[in-house]
């Protein structure tokens, strides 16, 4: 019994190549496989991955720049076809776009010292207003009681915000500021306010935000410039001449 289970044991652990001759009768080793089929492909399948996700990112770079090369394509081809003009073309084209973008053309005059109907070159003051506080430079602000709302637009008297004709349609008119009303109303669900003249009052505050800095929300309010404020309360007057002012971090 130990001598079978000896043999057995001896022919299980024989090496598999011992089994193996040539036809000499010499014992032939046989060659071990190879084991890195799996591994390379493995591995060559995750680096065209990473560089397939390199090519991307480059083609995304390539594109970015044939984007700003379009770019300054198209300015070279504006500004060319600009010099190309005579005097008389260019004032009707600047007309045109001054009708279809009033306050763009404004914010560009508002930088410079053309078309404010003074010659080229340093422009001279307006003298100041008796009533004019030091801090106004467009002459149509008035003093305000807190330092917060001692704010000027900052522009030319001819192009205060205040004397625009889109601060008279988009702020002023009565018209837009019914339709404000009514739909803040419906909105969030408030009665209408029976004083008149300080519901439009308070709708033209709200227009004249909307129109210069865009929709704000709760919380984030900014100050209107005095010579807005006092234009919307000539327009719309308190009784007995006393306002709130400027009340920050509440609901517009």
């Amino acid at each position: 019994m130990d001598a079978e289970f000896s043999d057995a044991s001896s022919d299980r652990s024989r090496s598999p190549t011992s089994d193996l001759s040539s036809d000499n009768g010499q014992p032939m080793e046989r060659k071990p496989k190879r084991g890195r089929g799996r591994g390379s492909g493995r591995g060559r399948g995750r680096g065209q991955a990473r560089g397939s996700r390199r090519g991307r990112g480059r083609g995304q770079g390539n594109r970015a720049q044939l984007q700003e090369v379009n770019r300054e394509s198209r300015i070279a081809q504006l500004e060319n076809r600009v010099n190309s003009m005579s005097v008389d073309d260019m004032r009707i084209l600047i007309k045109g776009i001054s009708k279809a973008q009033p306050s763009f053309v404004l914010n560009i005059l508002d930088n410079s010292n053309v078309g404010n109907g003074q010659p080229a070159g340093p422009a001279e003051p307006e003298p100041p207003k008796p009533d004019q506080p030091s801090w106004c430079s467009c002459s149509n602000c008035r003093e305000m009681p807190t330092q917060q709302e001692r704010l000027c637009c900052k522009r030319q008297p001819l192009n205060c915000h205040s004397r625009l004709a889109d601060f008279q349609q988009c702020v002023l008119d009565e018209l837009v500021l019914e339709l404000a009303i009514r739909y803040r109303n419906d909105f969030l669900a408030q009665p209408e306010d029976d004083n008149y003249n300080r519901c439009h009052r308070h709708a033209a505050y709200r227009q004249y935000i909307l129109w210069i800095h865009g929709y704000l929300g709760a919380g984030n309010r900014r100050v209107i410039p005095s010579c807005c404020v006092w234009r919307i309360r000539d327009k719309y007057p308190d009784g007995t001449g006393q306002y709130v002012g400027f009340v920050g971090g509440r609901l517009g």
